[in-house]
């Protein structure tokens, strides 16, 4: 090999090595930058996360996602004005709010006689069967739960309260200062709540107590509409005026129901035998096993009229009674209404010529009730309710003004109403009880 032969391969070779070098070199470069690139998505990736997760406990994606979606038609009212059609959204959070409202209500008008209706509160609503069921059919029946319920409930009162809107916004009718204030009355009422229960604040409590998304802004829009709504049924039932004579023939024909009764009792019970029930006895047979015989009932009327005799020689209800009945206690009635008089005493209690000290022996379903009248209140004085206003004329012309606006709902405001339809959006399904 000749020496310039030798020198242009070793040229040759440095040459290579170097080009390897670098190719080596910027492998390396291209595996790290790589590398970083993997680590920098995965670090967006966990802060996109966490940002979410901080964003989904936070409520906001709750108020920001459509829940219902309430639509209507174009409809022309009486009085010239025309609803156009549209639609009406309503947030997750507002949907959530308003169906643990419907819950919360129930349950507190039923107190502890709600497990009656077959809910009960511990339990998940979606895995109970509810007793208020609408549908008649028997399949549906088995199928349809509180939870099924109380959606019901919230699709009907929002499809209600976006009618209400519609018909305010065509009437000019808007909430003023006066009723800013009182929701401002409402809030603040929550508040304490919230900080009695050791909540840092009203949006927390409702967010814990109504559902996810809630806080006081979405708790403040739903009152609105509320107060909105209450703001259009007033406005139809205070342009009546009504005069003397109609409040008074009004309240006469509901003063039975109304009017405060002063009286005391004593039942005297029918003994009822004891039954020992069998396994092949009809349940009707069962239910008529309980109630007192003839004979028992007599005997109770006998006593009763003996300790009526007690009554009317100058004893008192409750000497004459124990006379009788050795553990005899007797009942007190004190200005009660009417609608919660006793039923099986009520007819003679009512009666318009009853004066004070009447007595008599009333028979029942179980005994015999021994009673004496003492007075009947007509209500013809104020009382704080009814501030200046005779008691009686104030129960007359809120009755007057119910009937005026069940007129309205039922020729007006229905036709609205028939215009609308709520349905709950597939994007999202809040969260129930």
């Amino acid at each position: 090999m000749s020496a310039s032969t030798e020198r242009k391969n070793r040229q040759t070779a440095r040459s290579e090595g170097s080009y390897a070098k670098d190719i080596n070199a910027q492998k390396e470069a291209a595996k790290q930058k790589k590398q970083k690139i993997r680590w920098i998505i995965v670090g967006v990736a966990i802060v996109v996360f966490f940002g979410f997760a901080i964003y989904l406990n936070s409520g906001a994606l709750y108020r920001s996602l459509d829940g219902l979606t309430v639509k209507n038609t174009e409809v022309s009212l009486e009085d010239g004005t025309t609803i156009s059609a549209g639609d009406r959204s309503f947030s997750v959070a507002e949907c959530n709010y308003v169906y643990h409202m419907q819950y919360i209500s129930l349950v507190n008008t039923y107190g502890d006689y709600i497990s009656l209706l077959g809910l009960d509160t511990s339990k998940p609503l979606d895995e109970q069967q509810c007793s208020m069921n609408p549908n008649e059919d028997a399949d549906e029946n088995e199928s349809y739960t509180w939870d099924d319920y109380f959606r019901d409930a919230t699709e009907s009162q929002l499809t209600q309260l976006a009618a209400y809107e519609a018909y305010a916004g065509q009437h000019d009718i808007k909430l003023d200062d006066d009723d800013l204030k009182e929701i401002d009355e409402t809030i603040d009422s929550i508040a304490e709540t919230a900080k009695t229960n050791n909540y840092g604040s009203v949006s927390k409590f409702l967010a814990a107590n109504y559902g996810r998304g809630c806080n006081e802004s979405v708790a403040r829009d739903i009152m609105k509409l509320q107060s909105l709504a209450a703001k259009v049924q007033t406005g139809i039932t205070d342009a009546e005026t009504y005069t003397a004579e109609e409040l008074a023939a009004k309240y006469d024909s509901v003063k039975d129901s109304y009017d405060k009764f002063t009286y005391s009792y004593y039942l005297v019970a029918a003994e009822v035998e004891e039954h020992v029930h069998s396994e092949d006895e009809s349940e009707d047979a069962h239910d008529h096993a309980s109630e007192p015989t003839d004979e028992a009932k007599a005997a109770a009327h006998t006593t009763a009229e003996a300790i009526l005799k007690a009554v009317n020689d100058g004893a008192s209800l409750a000497d004459a009674a124990k006379a009788a009945v050795a553990d005899a206690e007797i009942k007190e009635q004190t200005d009660l209404a009417g609608s919660s008089v006793e039923s099986d005493i009520s007819e003679w209690l009512k009666s318009a010529d009853r004066v004070s000290g009447d007595t008599t022996v009333v028979d029942g379903s179980t005994g015999s009730y021994v009673v004496v009248f003492t007075k009947r209140d007509n209500n013809q004085a104020p009382t704080e309710e009814s501030g200046d206003q005779n008691y009686c004329d104030y129960i007359a012309e809120n009755l007057l003004k119910q009937d005026v606006l069940s007129e309205w709902n039922e020729h007006v405001f229905s036709n609205v109403t028939a215009a609308y339809e709520g349905s709950f959006t597939g994007s999202a399904r809040y969260v129930g009880i």
